[in-house]
């Protein structure tokens, strides 16, 4: 798996689960053409955009953001 792919599912999971976490990182890869294990640094961009969207229906924008931040530290660890 990509480096953005891996953090971004153990930045995700403990909030949305795993189920969720793939289907966000799955949904933003398809969007651009890619696999999961495709995804680069270069995507993390549409990889926000993409769990903002998703996760809008069914969670409070202060959650979003904290996810965001998150995704964020983990990429920068990564």
């Amino acid at each position: 798996m990509s480096a953005l792919t891996d953090s971004a599912r153990v930045a995700l999971e403990p909030y949305v689960g795993p189920v969720v976490a793939d289907t966000c990182i799955r949904a933003t890869a398809i969007s651009l053409g890619k696999t999961a294990d495709e995804l680069s640094g270069a995507d993390s961009v549409a990889l926000e955009q993409s769990v903002r969207k998703l996760l809008m229906p069914i969670a409070a924008p202060a959650t979003i953001d904290t996810i965001v931040i998150a995704l964020h530290r983990a990429s920068e660890e990564g």
